[in-house]
């Protein structure tokens, strides 16, 4: 007689149906795990042996074998453990055509008292069953924060392995949730820096708005205490919030590297990622043995933050090229090979010399020609070119900080028109791949950005003078597309929209690299 018991194995954000087959055999008495384990999913015998003997079930003197069926799919980590107690518990009482056995996922790992312990990736597993019209799932109670906001489900939130058999046994149904957003939308973080908070400055507030309305890049260059960092810092409060859709995307992705519970269930604010300058290249894309998502993948749908930008090593930024360009990164290594979203706002700030004034009114820099050059090269001109702004701060008067009366831009007002533009762009591609301008291709671009014939004349002058590359051009034209949708304007771009932002593209502050 054999048993089987359904579980779910992760790669990342891929998940795969395993089948756990129970066998008994009379030879020499142990418990045998074949299916291409790991070492955690070998060691777990020693786990259901002891759980088994404190839970006062006895093991005959029988060989037993499991099977985690299909074989060619590598199983990580010791979520296993429940499912494969559970298999052998029906095997030894042939209880296996029990209807909850047949139709429900078993995921958990076991402590040695027979307590069922946390395990991490469970929220991709659960949608992932859920696409393939699987209701049922046992886990443990310490998960059950991270999934019950997917409704029309029916959850067993298991304490010890004793209480999951009880459950099996009896008739009673699991706990089932209806949730709404804006049940979820409780947890949003209301302290947040807003453009109130930071005084002048209302020519860089104007750019970061429009660059948050097509989640364009920018890199803020200025001396200290200008303010660079507060104001990208900023970004998050005019940011529209996430869909349900994305809030799930994301969730997912933190749920991998355990980082949800009661306090955080979900992932509800857009991420903000401030990533310091000793960061490794390879933290950056992924990190861990079991391939877990980097700094990039974590800011998906968000922003990405590099203070002092020139700090880090150059290695470090410019792995950052590739998903900047597709969206995501592949990580390839000899055990396995998984793909994570990464699409998010990669905004940085940078002194313009290691004396931090060149280029300063009020105070003259120290270094010399060379030092400068040596300083800003640690920066590409390519990784520069895939900045859609690159913005010279200067340092606001104290006058300014302590007196003006002058009004500041409307954190609300400025969130509600980047959420229109937001808007306008998901109905211009609706029909697309894509939803944001930052995100068109050339062809998408000759398709969907026109210009009037004074626009047009005037890009092209642009161009030769500034010698601009086509990378350049076509992001000019992207962030042109942006100001329009801004301003609620859908025709044919103008010559105002393009000299506009041109303006946002500096790069006086940079000598010769």
């Amino acid at each position: 007689m054999t048993t089987k018991i359904t579980t779910i194995a992760n790669i990342g954000l891929e998940n795969y149906f395993v089948v756990v087959e129970a066998d008994m055999s009379r030879s020499l008495p142990g418990i045998e795990i074949v299916g291409l384990p790991d070492s955690a999913v070998k060691e777990a015998k020693e786990r259901i042996k002891s759980a088994f003997r404190n839970l006062n079930i006895s093991l005959p003197p029988r060989r037993i074998v499991l099977n985690l069926a299909p074989s060619n799919v590598k199983k990580v980590w010791s979520r296993f453990d429940f499912p494969m107690a559970i298999a052998i518990w029906a095997l030894l009482n042939e209880e296996s055509e029990l209807p909850l056995l047949k139709e429900a996922i078993f995921l958990g790992e076991l402590g040695l008292d027979g307590s069922l312990r946390k395990i991490n990736g469970i929220l991709p597993s659960v949608i992932h069953a859920f696409k393939n019209w699987r209701r049922k799932f046992f886990i443990p109670k310490d998960n059950l924060e991270e999934i019950k906001f997917i409704n029309d489900i029916e959850v067993y939130p298991i304490e010890n392995l004793q209480e999951a058999l009880d459950q099996i046994m009896s008739t009673a149904s699991g706990k089932t949730f209806s949730y709404t957003y804006n049940d979820i939308v409780e947890f949003t973080q209301k302290d947040t820096l807003t453009f109130e908070d930071i005084k002048g400055q209302q020519f860089v507030k104007r750019a970061l708005s429009i660059a948050a309305a097509g989640l364009h890049n920018v890199l803020l260059v200025g001396p200290p205490g200008s303010g660079k960092s507060l104001l990208l810092k900023s970004l998050a409060s005019i940011l529209p919030p996430m869909s349900f859709e994305e809030i799930l995307e994301v969730s997912q992705l933190y749920s991998i590297i355990w980082d949800l519970g009661p306090e955080k269930p979900l992932v509800v604010n857009r991420p903000f990622r401030h990533v310091h300058h000793t960061a490794s290249k390879v933290s950056i894309i992924w990190w861990g043995s079991a391939l877990f998502p980097g700094e990039v993948s974590l800011a998906h749908n968000g922003v990405l933050f590099f203070d002092e930008l020139p700090e880090f090593p150059r290695e470090v930024l410019e792995v950052l090229r590739q998903p900047l360009e597709d969206g995501f990164v592949t990580i390839s290594r000899a055990h396995g090979s998984v793909r994570y979203p990464a699409s998010f706002m990669f905004v940085a700030a940078m002194n313009p010399c290691k004396c931090w004034y060149f280029g300063d009114k009020e105070k003259a820099c120290r270094c010399s020609m060379n030092e400068i050059k040596r300083y800003q090269s640690k920066i590409s001109w390519p990784l520069l070119d895939r900045f859609d702004l690159l913005l010279e701060v200067h340092r606001e008067s104290v006058d300014t900080l302590l007196w003006s009366w002058e009004p500041e831009l409307s954190t609300e007002k400025i969130k509600e028109k980047v959420a229109q533009a937001w808007e306008v762009q998901h109905r211009r591609y609706s029909n697309e791949v894509f939803n944001r301008n930052s995100q068109l291709t050339p062809q998408a671009i000759k398709k969907y950005i026109k210009l009037n014939n004074q626009a047009e004349e005037f890009l092209k002058q642009a161009s030769k003078q500034l010698i601009l590359s086509p990378r350049v051009i076509h992001r000019i034209l992207k962030v042109a597309r942006t100001l329009a949708d801004f301003e609620w304007f859908e025709w044919d771009l103008e010559l105002s929209f393009i000299a506009e932002v041109l303006q946002y593209r500096s790069k006086e502050m940079f000598v010769e690299i």
